[in-house]
C-alpha cells in the first residue's frame, strides 16, 4: 500500500548544509587524490621519465629538486602545451567496460632569470623566477557494468537507515537513505509499524539487478612556484621554492539499477552524486646537488606537505520507477538533497628525493631518482575558517591502517648527435594502499621517450610517455558490493619551446 512521504524539510537544512559529514564526502580517498602528484615537467624531462633530480637546468626541477635550477647558465623562457589520452578498462561482477577521453592542456610555463655573480666570487651565479607545473590530472570517464547482481545500492541505504524513525531520515541522512525513503526506494521492514526503525529495499529478497555505474570527473592539481637557487664554485648547487597549490576536482557519479524480472514491481532506481572540490595551499621544497666529479652528480631534496584548504559542494538525488502505477497513474518518484557545503584541510605526506646522474662527456647521460613518501602520514583536519567540532579522528585512523610508505624510482638516458637529442626513460610508483587492503591495485609504470633540437638561443623538444596503473573501489557498502577494478592508461605528449638570450 502506498503511503505519503514528504519530499522536503524546512527545519535543520541550514545546519546540514554547513556541518554534515556522515554518508557523504570527505574520506581517505580525498586525501589520496590530493597526495597523488608527480612532476609535470617539460617535453625534455618526460622523455627521460622525469628522472631529472641531479641533472637540473630544466623547469621540471621545481617539482623534484629546486637546486637543479642553479645549473642554468643563462635566463630562459619556456612553454609546454600537451595532449593526453586517458583510457579506463573496468571489471565488475565478471563483466568489462571501457572508456577513453582526449584533451589538450597546458602543462608547464617557466621563467628563469640567471644572475651572474661578481667577478672573483665563489658564488658563480644565482637563478630565480616562477614556474607553473601541472602535477595531476582528474579527467577520467569511467563505467562499470554488472548483470544479475544479487545485491542493490538500496540494501546499503536500508542498512544505513536502521535505527532512525521515518520522520528523522531526511534530516539524518539527507544525501543517501533519506532520499531513498522519500522516493520509495526503501520501506519500513514492518509496513504496519509506522514507528519502526528497521528498513528493507523495495525489492523482494534475492531479487537480482543489472547495474551500470558511471563516473565523469574533471580537474587538475597544479603548483605555481617561486624559487631561488645558487651555484657555488660549479661544485655545489642549492635551491628553495615556495609553491602555491591549486586543486580542482569535479565529478558526477550515476548509479543505475534495473530489474530484468518483470514480476518485480520496482523497475529502475538511479542514484546521482555531484561533487565539486576546490581549494588552494602552499608547500616548500629545499634541495642540494653536488658535483662529485666532472662526470658524477648527486642530489637530495625535501618536500614539505602540501598544506591545503579545500571546499566541497555536493548534491545528490534518487529516482525510482515502478511497473505498477498508483491510482493517479504515477509510476515515477524522485527526491533531491539540499546543497551540501563543507570546508576542511588536507596535509599530504613529506617526501624525500635522492638523485644521481652520470654525464658521459658531451655525448650523453644516465640519471636516476628515488623518492620516498609515507602515505600513512596524510592528515585531514577541520577548517581553520569556520567553527566545526568534527576532528576527522575516524578518517585519520583509517588512513594509518589503509596506507603504507611508497618507494618510487625513475631512470632515464639522453644521447646527443650534433644539435639533436634522443631520450628514453622508465618509472615505477607502487600503489599506496597496504598489500592486504582490498583496494590495493597495480603500481604505476611509466614508459617514456622523446627527441629535441637545441641551439644556444632556441630549443624545440618533443616528449611522450605512457603510464599504466590500477584503481579499485566499492560502488557502495563493501559488505554488500563486490569490488570494482580499473586498469588505467594515460598517453601524454608534450612539446616545449624555449628561448634564451
Amino acid at each position: 500500500m502506498w503511503t505519503h512521504r514528504p519530499t522536503g524539510r524546512a527545519g535543520a537544512l541550514l545546519l546540514l548544509m554547513l556541518c554534515v559529514h556522515i554518508g557523504w564526502g570527505q574520506n581517505e580517498e580525498d586525501a589520496l587524490r590530493l597526495s597523488s602528484v608527480s612532476p609535470g615537467g617539460t617535453a625534455r624531462s618526460i622523455g627521460v621519465a622525469n628522472a631529472f633530480g641531479a641533472l637540473g637546468a630544466d623547469a621540471v626541477s621545481i617539482a623534484i629538486n629546486p637546486a637543479g635550477l642553479g645549473l642554468y647558465r643563462t635566463s630562459e623562457l619556456s612553454l609546454t602545451p600537451g595532449l593526453e589520452v586517458n583510457s579506463v578498462a573496468s571489471s565488475y561482477q565478471g563483466s568489462t567496460a571501457s572508456n577513453t577521453t582526449t584533451r589538450a592542456f597546458f602543462n608547464n610555463l617557466a621563467l628563469a632569470i640567471n644572475n651572474p655573480g661578481r667577478s672573483g666570487s665563489d658564488w658563480r651565479s644565482s637563478t630565480f623566477g616562477v614556474i607553473y607545473d601541472r602535477q595531476a590530472t582528474h579527467h577520467w570517464d569511467r563505467q562499470a557494468a554488472g548483470y544479475g547482481v544479487p545485491t542493490s545500492i538500496l540494501d546499503a541505504f536500508a542498512l544505513d537507515a536502521d535505527g532512525y524513525f521515518p520522520d528523522e531520515l531526511f534530516d539524518a541522512l539527507p544525501f543517501t537513505s533519506g532520499l531513498a525513503y522519500d522516493a520509495y526506494g526503501i520501506d519500513p521492514a514492518d509496513p504496519l509499524d509506522s514507528l519502526g526503525t528497521s528498513y528493507v529495499a523495495a525489492l523482494p529478497f534475492g531479487a537480482k539487478v543489472d547495474q551500470v555505474h558511471t563516473i565523469e570527473s574533471k580537474g587538475a592539481t597544479s603548483n605555481t612556484s617561486f624559487f631561488y637557487s645558487a651555484n657555488y664554485m660549479d661544485r655545489m648547487y642549492i635551491g628553495i621554492s615556495l609553491g602555491i597549490i591549486g586543486h580542482r576536482h569535479s565529478s558526477t557519479t550515476l548509479h543505475t539499477e534495473t530489474t530484468p524480472d518483470e514480476s518485480v514491481d520496482l523497475q529502475t532506481v538511479t542514484y546521482r552524486e555531484d561533487l565539486v572540490t576546490s581549494g588552494n595551499g602552499v608547500d616548500l621544497k629545499i634541495g642540494m646537488i653536488g658535483r662529485l666529479t666532472d662526470r658524477l652528480r648527486a642530489g637530495v631534496a625535501f618536500h614539505t606537505p602540501m598544506w591545503t584548504q579545500l571546499n566541497d559542494t555536493y548534491t545528490s538525488d534518487v529516482r525510482t520507477n515502478f511497473r505498477t502505477p498508483r491510482l493517479d497513474g504515477r509510476t515515477g518518484y524522485s527526491a533531491e538533497s539540499p546543497e551540501g557545503l563543507f570546508s576542511y584541510r588536507v596535509n599530504t605526506p613529506w617526501r624525500t628525493v635522492l638523485s644521481a646522474a652520470y654525464i658521459a662527456g658531451g655525448h650523453g647521460l644516465f640519471s636516476i631518482d628515488y623518492e620516498y613518501a609515507d602515505y600513512r602520514k596524510m592528515r585531514m583536519r577541520e577548517s581553520n575558517k569556520i567553527v566545526d567540532a568534527y576532528d576527522f579522528a575516524t578518517e585519520n585512523a583509517v588512513i594509518e591502517d589503509s596506507f603504507r610508505p611508497v618507494h618510487s624510482v625513475r631512470v632515464g638516458t639522453e644521447w646527443r648527435s650534433g644539435n639533436w637529442y634522443y631520450r628514453m626513460g622508465w618509472g615505477l610508483a607502487p600503489n599506496a594502499y597496504e598489500k592486504d587492503e582490498t583496494r590495493h591495485a597495480q603500481a604505476m609504470m611509466t614508459y617514456a621517450g622523446g627527441l629535441g633540437y637545441r641551439t644556444d638561443h632556441f630549443s624545440l623538444d618533443l616528449g611522450f610517455n605512457y603510464q599504466s596503473s590500477g584503481v579499485k573501489f566499492y560502488q557502495y557498502n563493501p559488505s554488500l558490493a563486490e569490488i570494482t577494478s580499473e586498469d588505467r592508461g594515460t598517453f601524454r605528449s608534450l612539446v616545449t619551446v624555449a628561448f634564451r638570450p
